[in-house]
């Protein structure tokens, strides 16, 4: 559920690929400890022009309007059954 352009930036607006991220370990773990403002619809997650949801765009989810990020991110999760922060900012997570 996260969008191609949270870590790697608009590609589809760059005319010469760069790297959009520090990639430093706490970059990372931004994200991992706290998802929910990251995630999107699964099947929104290649929509290179996805926008957060907001009370003038909501956006509905299981017949669920959302108009903010936060909720939309918190049932995103439970919904996509994603493990504890303590497990996703484990290192064994990303460095096996």
């Amino acid at each position: 559920g996260v969008g191609c352009n949270t870590c790697h930036g608009q590609v589809d607006r760059m005319p010469l690929m760069y790297q959009y991220a520090s990639l430093q370990m706490e970059w990372c773990l931004n994200c991992h400890r706290a998802p929910e403002k990251y995630l999107r619809p699964r099947d929104q997650v290649f929509n290179m022009r996805y926008e957060e949801p907001s009370s003038d765009k909501p956006e509905t989810v299981d017949g669920r309007d959302y108009i903010d990020q936060l909720s939309l991110g918190r049932d995103l999760r439970n919904k996509y059954k994603l493990r504890t922060e303590r497990d996703i900012t484990s290192c064994s997570t990303c460095h096996r």
